[in-house]
């Protein structure tokens, strides 16, 4: 954790749209306690657990062969199915609802939009939801990923905010997320971001991974330049969420001792035009 400062952990109704977009900008995240309406989690969790399991019984067989398909919807569904990645589009439909209603009736939608009112703010077409076990061979379940940027991916170019909501109370015997305590601005200056992307991108470089220095995340890495002493692993109880920017350097928390599997959902907003701005922060609450 942060040498200087404690955790940015806070009970939503506490956290004002300046405390939030001072936090985001200047610690890359803050944890909102009690933020979103547990029933409506509960429904979330139930529904995504019967749309898994109409595929579970699939054949591997037939299962290899959707994914085969040369129709790219077709594809795109059982590509998302495989790894337990849903998103929104595929979600809503099936579903009759949709993720963003979690940051649209706890606030959080107008929380962003109050705490940035210079843009407009868009729902992002990478909400997904996630289930995370051990490392153990299972389908339909994916497996605990390395510290990252959600940038590296998409949208590099714009702020974007990720409300990440667990579906289980996590961090104890779940996997849950850990993240460093970082500012926009210094994340971007470690990893060396290059928004027109380097003629010299790394072994495995994919999507715009090459405007990051990505082996910089590596944890030997993060350790040698002092970075591991400013992460942080909170637990959740099911209704926290982990706001934290698409330039927040963040993995899944996993130990041996997490033997029950959690599922999760990335609601993403967009903030379009705001990468640049959010760079310059108005105050200086951190080393960054």
């Amino acid at each position: 954790m942060n040498d200087d400062l404690p955790p940015a952990d806070y009970l939503a109704k506490e956290v004002s749209p300046p405390l939030f977009r001072e936090l985001i900008t200047n610690r890359g995240a803050v944890m909102l306690r009690n933020a979103v309406e547990r029933t409506l989690l509960v429904k979330y969790g139930q529904s995504l657990e019967e749309l898994l399991a109409r595929y579970s019984g699939v054949p591997l067989e037939e299962f290899e062969q959707h994914l085969q398909s040369p129709d790219p919807k077709e594809r795109d569904l059982w590509e998302q199915i495989k790894l337990s990645h849903i998103f929104d589009r595929t979600f809503k439909p099936l579903a009759g609802y949709s993720y963003f209603d979690i940051v649209r009736s706890s606030g959080l939608w107008e929380l962003g939009a109050r705490a940035f009112p210079e843009s407009p703010v868009t729902e992002s077409a990478v909400s997904n939801s996630r289930r995370v076990t051990d490392n153990d061979v299972r389908r339909l379940w994916d497996t605990p990923i390395e510290f990252h940027v959600d940038s590296q991916f998409f949208y590099h170019h714009i702020l974007s905010i990720n409300f990440w909501t667990p579906l289980v109370p996590c961090g104890v015997d779940a996997p849950s997320l850990k993240v460093i305590d970082l500012s926009v601005a210094r994340t971007k200056a470690y990893l060396e971001y290059n928004p027109k992307g380097y003629e010299n991108p790394e072994p495995k470089d994919f999507a715009f991974m090459s405007r990051f220095r990505c082996s910089k995340m590596a944890v030997p890495m993060l350790e040698k330049h002092g970075l591991l002493k400013r992460m942080w692993a909170p637990e959740f109880k099911l209704g926290d969420v982990l706001a934290f920017t698409n330039f927040t350097m963040h993995a899944t928390h996993f130990t041996k001792g997490m033997t029950r599997p959690r599922t999760s959902i990335e609601v993403r907003v967009d903030f379009p035009g705001l990468a640049s701005r959010i760079m310059r922060p108005t105050r200086t609450l951190s080393a960054g």
